[in-house]
């Protein structure tokens, strides 16, 4: 169970979640302005109207951040308390008005998940996974599905912006995803892990990911009963992640 400054901290975290998808709803035609399209990646004001007011609710806490869009400056900030936030997990979905966009939310205290909330705005759906405690969904509880083999199990990936996609890349690709029932790419990995949690997909697996993309789905499949692996790559704050409901071998990934 959280302690009870720990479950207060939760409980603001609904709170904030719930209040930038209120904003991100009603502000849409003012917020979905883009600020830069550079590359694969594109950045819109939502995005940094979204980060500024997480920071004005969570930052009195005293945790340390780490967000998408301001990064941090401490790059020991994982030790310790932190919050983890993508204030917009799905901006081009967002931007083109294709519903899988999130708010995602974390804490971490000394590199592990404690909590995590990500609210799926379009779906007007909040996930909450305590670690060790369990995990809801709009105060329902979720658990990971019982699926229990590779050739029926339902895979959830996707595409960083900073990945390579040269033609070796590609083909791992291809050969990592090709004994599953079905592929889904929807373009969040916040809710591609709220549905590995509630057991709608079945593995999330995504290379070269942003820990602020993935650090509330992690703790969200860990509470409702999945297991992650996790290993960090070229820098403190990128992973390659696996996360699923633990009922079949990933020994050929």
């Amino acid at each position: 169970m959280l302690s009870k400054d720990d479950q207060t901290l939760c409980n603001l975290a609904e709170t904030a979640a719930g209040k930038v998808a209120q904003l991100l709803q009603s502000e849409f035609a003012l917020l979905n302005s883009v600020q830069s399209n550079a590359g694969k990646d594109i950045k819109l004001d939502a995005d940094r109207k979204a980060e500024e007011l997480l920071f004005n609710m969570l930052m009195p806490v005293g945790a340390n951040i780490l967000s998408e869009e301001s990064g941090s400056t401490n790059f020991n900030c994982l030790d310790g308390p932190c919050w983890i936030l993508d204030p917009l997990d799905g901006t081009f979905n967002y931007n083109r008005g294709f519903p899988a966009y999130a708010v995602s939310i974390a804490y971490w205290v000394d590199q592990q998940p404690v909590f995590g909330v990500i609210y799926d705005i379009a779906n007007a759906r909040c996930y909450t996974g305590q670690v060790g405690v369990g995990a809801w969904c709009n105060g329902n509880i979720i658990q990971v599905s019982t699926v229990n083999s590779r050739d029926q199990a339902v895979l959830a990936t996707g595409f960083p912006a900073g990945r390579n996609y040269d033609g070796t890349s590609l083909q791992q690709f291809i050969k990592s995803v090709q004994n599953y029932k079905k592929i889904r790419m929807i373009g969040s990995a916040a809710i591609s892990l709220a549905n590995v949690a509630s057991g709608v997909f079945d593995l999330y697996m995504e290379q070269d990911i942003w820990i602020w993309d993935v650090a509330a789905g992690i703790a969200l499949v860990q509470a409702a009963g999945g297991t992650v692996n996790k290993t960090t790559i070229d820098t403190h704050w990128k992973l390659d992640v696996q996360a699923w409901n633990a009922r079949f071998g990933l020994e050929d990934e």
